[in-house]
């Protein structure tokens, strides 16, 4: 049985809490250096999330060339690739939108569904609790399996077995030498391989003899359908290159294969 996990509460740490936490950082050992903020990636991110500092400040295009500069000299994880990528995109587009004219243009069918910056925003802190809970869960999950339980003991009585009598083990080897041998297997039966060569050898035979053949009789000689099955197609093959010809004078008559001179 699995051990019972206590319940799992999401909630947003303090700015020192997310400095203090490099693996929440989205690439361990980057430190931001822009001329607005200085320190870890997760702690930029979280003073943006909470309205702490402007994202207009916020210069991207140096965020994202100073973390490629990182991973030039850094192993490139794909999992924090892609969450960079991700979190670098939302910031983009809140960015942008900060950026806007006041004036609300007229709401177009195809934009009715875009998000606004309070969503987008939404959704980033939405992506950090998640992120969290993720980290957590995996961590439970290499505790979990090393989770030992002490054993049981067990409810049943304990049976006094004593020495057996000896007439009780003489019954017992009577019984088992009573018992039949099983009957053998039956022995493999092999299929015989039937080619349309060995068949066109087999029909060539049969025409040497007179020039030609009954096709029925030949094919009762067969010992299975398979045999017979080829027979015919060795037949076809033979007519196909022209050796032979086969004749039937009457609907359901003889068929008579014949050698061509």
């Amino acid at each position: 049985m699995a051990p019972e996990l206590d319940p799992i509460e999401i909630v947003q740490p303090p700015i020192e809490a997310v400095a203090m936490r490099t693996t929440d950082a989205l690439e361990p050992g980057f430190e931001v250096q822009l001329p607005t903020f200085s320190g870890p990636l997760a702690v930029l991110l979280h003073l943006i999330e909470s309205r702490q500092l402007d994202v207009l400040t916020v210069p991207l295009a140096e965020l994202a060339d100073a973390y490629v500069a990182h991973l030039a000299e850094h192993p490139v994880d794909p999992a924090q690739l892609a969450e960079f990528v991700a979190v670098a995109a939302q910031l983009i587009l809140i960015k942008s939108h900060s950026m806007l004219p006041g004036e609300v243009p007229p709401v177009s069918a195809d934009a009715a569904d875009e998000p606004d910056e309070e969503e987008l925003r939404r959704r980033i802190v939405e992506y950090r609790a998640l992120r969290d809970a993720a980290h957590a869960l995996g961590e439970r999950d290499l505790v979990a399996p090393m989770h030992r339980r002490e054993p049981r003991e067990s409810d049943l009585p304990v049976a006094n077995v004593g020495p057996l009598p000896v007439v009780l083990l003489t019954d017992a080897m009577r019984a088992l030498a009573a018992i039949p041998e099983p009957e053998p297997a039956p022995p493999e039966i092999m299929a015989r391989e039937i080619t349309i060569a060995m068949q066109i050898t087999v029909l060539r035979a049969a025409l040497a003899a007179g020039g030609r053949v009954v096709l029925q009789q030949l094919l009762a000689s067969c010992r299975s359908r398979t045999e017979a099955t080829v027979t015919l197609l060795a037949t076809l093959e033979l007519v196909r290159r022209r050796q032979v010809r086969v004749r039937q004078r009457e609907l359901f008559g003889p068929i008579v294969v014949e050698t061509l001179a």
